[in-house]
C-alpha cells in the first residue's frame, strides 16, 4: 500500500503535440491539496476469433487514448496556459490548435522504489474555474485526454518541480462576484464551466495527430441568499416579451498574499432560475441560477 506523501503531480507545455517536454522544461505543480481521480488508458482492444474455435485467438489494438481527472486549490494562475488556448489569457475567436503538455505522475513505494508515469499529448476538454464554496478554498478542476505514455521521458527530480506555498491558496473570504454590476454579497457558491475546449484529432495511427480546439461551451453557476430581484428581473421580468437579457459578469479572487486572479465574462444570460427554500425554518430563502456564456477572459 501506499501512503500520505508518497505521490507527486506535474506538467510541462509541449511546443508540438506530443513532442513531450521542451528544452529546459519548466515543470509546475498545478496547486496544493491536489486529488487526481481517474488516470486510466483505454486500447480500445476488439477480439479476434477463427471460425472452429469458440475462444478468441486474441484481441487487436484499437485507437490508444488516455484520461486524466485532477482537482486543486488554487494558489496561482499558472493552469491558464493548459486551459485557454490563445496565449493563456482568453478562448480562441477562430480555429487554432489547443495547448498541450506533458504530464508526470509519481508514487514512492514502501520497499524504496518509485513508480513513475508520463502521459504527453495532454489537452483539456473540460475545467471548472474560480469553483468557490462558502467556507471552503477555492478550487480548480481539470478533465485531461491524452495521446500517448512513453517511458523514454526525462522525469523532473523533487528540486525540478515549481511547488507553490500553502500560503498562496485562495480562499473563500477573498473572492467577489458582480453581476452586471451588482455585487453578490452574500454569496453561497459560484463557479465557471467551461465544455468542449479541445478534441483529439486521428489519422492513419494509433495515436493522435493533434489535438483542435472545439466548440466550446462557457457557463456560469452561481447560489447566493435572496437580496434584491435584478437576477430574477433578468430571468423572468425582462424576458416576457422579447429576448433574454445579456449582462456581463465579473469574477475575481484575491489571496492572502494581495495576488488576485480574476475572470471577466461576456453576455450572460440565465437558462435556469429558481428560488430555493421558500418555506423553510430558520434557512434564507436561495436563488440559485445557472447562465449560457459568451466569452470568458483572464482578466
Amino acid at each position: 500500500m501506499t501512503g500520505a506523501g508518497s505521490a507527486s503531480v506535474a506538467y510541462t507545455m509541449e511546443s508540438d503535440y506530443g513532442a513531450g517536454p521542451q528544452t529546459d522544461p519548466v515543470w509546475r505543480q498545478p496547486g496544493i491539496d491536489i486529488s487526481v481521480g481517474d488516470l486510466s488508458v483505454d486500447q480500445a482492444l476488439e477480439r479476434s476469433r477463427q471460425p472452429n474455435d469458440p475462444t478468441p485467438a486474441g484481441s487487436r489494438e484499437g485507437n490508444f487514448e488516455g484520461a486524466i481527472s485532477v482537482s486543486f486549490t488554487m494558489t496561482d494562475d499558472n493552469f491558464h496556459e493548459l486551459v485557454f488556448a490563445d496565449a493563456g489569457t482568453a478562448l480562441p475567436n477562430s480555429p487554432m490548435l489547443a495547448p498541450s503538455a506533458t504530464w508526470y505522475f509519481a508514487v514512492d513505494l514502501p520497499d524504496g522504489t518509485t513508480e513513475e508515469r508520463t502521459p504527453t499529448g495532454a489537452v483539456v476538454t473540460e475545467a471548472t474555474l474560480g469553483n468557490y464554496e462558502q467556507g471552503n478554498d477555492v478550487t480548480v478542476e481539470l478533465t485531461i485526454v491524452y495521446g500517448s505514455e512513453p517511458n523514454t521521458i526525462t522525469t523532473p527530480t523533487e528540486a525540478d518541480i515549481q511547488q507553490p506555498s500553502v500560503s498562496d491558496a485562495f480562499t473563500w473570504h477573498g473572492a467577489s462576484v458582480d453581476v452586471d454590476g451588482l455585487g453578490q454579497s452574500l454569496l453561497s457558491s459560484a463557479s465557471i464551466s467551461l465544455a468542449g475546449l479541445s478534441r483529439l484529432r486521428r489519422g492513419a495511427d494509433r495515436h493522435p495527430f493533434d489535438a483542435v480546439v472545439d466548440a466550446i461551451e462557457p457557463s456560469f453557476s452561481t447560489d447566493a441568499i435572496f437580496t434584491e430581484r435584478d437576477q430574477l428581473a433578468l430571468a423572468v421580468d425582462d424576458s416576457q416579451d422579447g429576448p433574454v437579457g445579456k449582462v456581463p459578469v465579473t469574477v475575481s479572487f484575491e489571496n492572502g498574499q494581495g495576488t488576485t486572479i480574476g475572470y471577466n465574462l461576456t453576455d450572460c444570460q440565465p437558462t435556469n432560475y429558481s428560488w430555493s427554500d421558500l418555506v423553510a425554518p430558520d434557512t434564507d430563502l436561495g436563488e440559485p441560477v445557472e447562465y449560457h456564456v459568451a466569452d470568458v477572459e483572464v482578466a
